[in-house]
């Protein structure tokens, strides 16, 4: 699908991706997360859902391994969120299985209401603590929500990220098992796609040098990060979520 892409593409649209990926990128290193609530968007505005998804698989993968492997104990980790990846098992072959089956119109439509979603809980959604016993299977679902995401519009983290944020996880205990999520299930479904028929090794070694991009968008984000005040950075991408979810909802609607 990638191959087929890069090859028939005007060099005007694969600029325009690039600078897409760049800025998330520059987002992703301001807050820490939210790669493809930015990228998804910008880059489907100049190709099909489908083949953001899979250009993205990579970048997910590789963007989010440093901040999974900081301070060690990736084991531990790994434990904690055994009912997440659980459940995100088979919630990536239903996922995997509703892309093929999904027309665009309406995959496109469902990925902009899940973006603006995720943008106002975020936005206004209250603190809230989950009590432990139901850390089990809450986190079950919430992993079965991320992969039926992750599959659907490359968007794994925002169920899983509110399940960590309920859990009490802040800072750096928070990124840490949110990354870790993100590299499992992006690998996951890299995997998934590259064996099945609408995926070769091309298309994830596409897929791979999308993320030079997104890293040279990451270092200046960091940057930005030190000089300018994170909350309102933060408050600038979720209007950014928002804005583009209702654009991906008014192609849906309009094409």
């Amino acid at each position: 699908m990638l191959v087929d892409i890069v090859t028939t593409t005007p060099s005007s649209i694969v600029i325009a991706i690039v600078v897409s990926l760049v800025l998330a990128g520059v987002l992703k290193g301001i807050i820490g997360v939210g790669l493809p609530q930015i990228a998804l968007p910008l880059v489907s505005m100049f190709v099909d859902l489908r083949v953001a998804v899979m250009l993205l698989s990579m970048p997910l993968v590789l963007s989010n391994l440093p901040q999974a492997l900081e301070g060690g104990g990736t084991t531990q980790c790994l434990r904690r969120l055994s009912p997440v990846l659980i459940g995100m098992l088979p919630g990536t072959l239903v996922g995997v299985a509703m892309l093929v089956i999904v027309n665009a119109s309406v995959a496109k439509l469902l990925t902009g209401c899940v973006i603006l979603i995720v943008g106002s809980l975020s936005l206004f959604t209250p603190e809230f603590a989950l009590p432990s016993k139901a850390h089990t299977p809450i986190g079950f679902l919430s992993g079965f929500s991320g992969g039926v995401l992750g599959a659907l519009a490359a968007m794994p983290g925002p169920c899983v990220y509110t399940f960590l944020l309920a859990k009490g996880l802040r800072g750096k205990s928070f990124t840490k098992e949110a990354s870790t999520f993100l590299v499992v299930s992006a690998g996951l479904l890299a995997m998934r796609r590259t064996c099945s028929r609408h995926g070769d090794v091309r298309d994830l070694a596409i897929s791979a040098s999308a993320v030079v991009p997104v890293a040279i968008g990451m270092v200046i984000g960091q940057r930005l990060r030190d000089v300018v005040p994170a909350l309102i950075f933060r408050r600038l991408v979720l209007i950014a979520v928002l804005v583009s979810g209702a654009e991906l909802i008014r192609k849906a609607i309009f094409s």
